[in-house]
């Protein structure tokens, strides 16, 4: 059984959500981020340069889109969804942009479940 390169494990995660971010679901472009579901805490001081190696296996990535990388960091996945959830209300607060687009009809503030792409995707397809 040949090893595979790391090109075809990272098509193989691009494509573990039929090529689309785990978190919002848009198209990947070819600059994809690898998210660890569960953060691996880099560490300088540690012989693998990692807290939690444990977490740096193929099946623990998912490939996620840039902004949702960048933005979820660290965070666990129910973390990430609390925090998505209280972004509308963030930006009614303290965005004069946001008020001013719902005023006139362009936004539409809703209060449903957040709800990834992962579990939807899943969902659709009965994968695990």
């Amino acid at each position: 059984m040949s090893k595979l390169t790391k090109a075809q494990k990272r098509e193989a995660l691009r494509l573990k959500f039929g090529g689309r971010c785990a978190y919002c679901g848009t198209e990947l472009s070819a600059n994809f981020h690898a998210d660890h579901v569960e953060a691996i805490y880099r560490d300088k001081s540690e012989p693998t340069g990692m807290q939690k190696p444990e977490n740096d296996v193929p099946e623990k990535l998912f490939p996620a889109c840039k902004p949702c990388n960048l933005f979820k960091s660290v965070l666990s996945v129910e973390a990430f969804r609390q925090e998505i959830s209280m972004q509308a209300e963030r930006a009614e607060k303290y965005s004069v942009n946001h008020r001013t687009a719902k005023r006139f009809g362009q936004i539409e503030v809703t209060t449903g479940p957040i709800v990834f792409w992962f579990e939807r995707y899943k969902q659709e397809t009965g994968s695990a």
